[in-house]
């Protein structure tokens, strides 16, 4: 049976549009281009996911990858929450699952500067049995060491979990665990998509209950 639902934050319960934000401050493509290979599209992005770092030292190195655009990514750095929405659909997809039973968890591939500039936005947070942010314990998905985290924290059974997640391979990590996997494309398929297999593992346990 399952017992656990497991979302990712970005792309799945708030929009993440860094060029949206870039048009917005009147970019033009040729700076575009350049701080995103300096800052969003770099390994540095994912080392600020990974809490390798203060906000503050993970600027300097964004800077020094497009020194030219020093103020702009200063700029980006300090509003980057900016990027960032509640889906309208997201609170009321929690709390259907929560009033219907189910244990609602994160884990989320997520650095301490984005979290700092959204926290006030990400409404669902209290609603949430556990919340692992990758930066707190210095991990990322698709690390199975994330995934492991979280069941251990919260004494899951990863076969009674499902994590949704809008990229394949962070699915495939879940899974490489024991996590039942969803791969996130738009609200109403994953809905649906989660649905219908919580309704099979429902009837499958009480065609075949555990004996004893």
């Amino acid at each position: 049976m399952i017992r656990n639902i497991i979302f990712d934050i970005g792309k799945v319960l708030v929009s993440y549009e860094p060029d949206a934000y870039m048009d917005r401050l009147g970019l033009d493509e040729k700076a575009k281009a350049a701080i995103n290979q300096a800052m969003f599209q770099n390994k540095l992005w994912d080392e600020s996911d990974q809490g390798l770092g203060t906000p503050e030292e993970l600027l300097q190195k964004f800077i020094a990858g497009a020194p030219e655009y020093a103020e702009e990514i200063t700029k980006i750095h300090q509003t980057v929450g900016e990027t960032v929405e509640l889906m309208p659909y997201a609170m009321e997809w929690i709390l259907d699952l929560k009033a219907r039973g189910y244990h609602v968890y994160i884990i989320s591939n997520y650095a301490e500067n984005m979290y700092n500039q959204t926290k006030d936005k990400l409404a669902f947070l209290p609603l949430m049995d556990d919340v692992v942010m990758s930066y707190t314990i210095k991990k990322m998905k698709p690390d199975p060491a994330i995934y492991n985290y979280l069941c251990d924290e919260n004494w899951l059974e990863p076969e009674e979990s499902v994590f949704i997640d809008d990229r394949q391979e962070n699915v495939n990590g879940a899974e490489a665990v024991g996590i039942h996997g969803i791969l996130f494309k738009d609200y109403e398929t994953a809905k649906q998509e989660l649905n219908k297999f919580l309704r099979d593992s429902n009837i499958l346990c009480k065609n075949f209950p555990n004996e004893g």
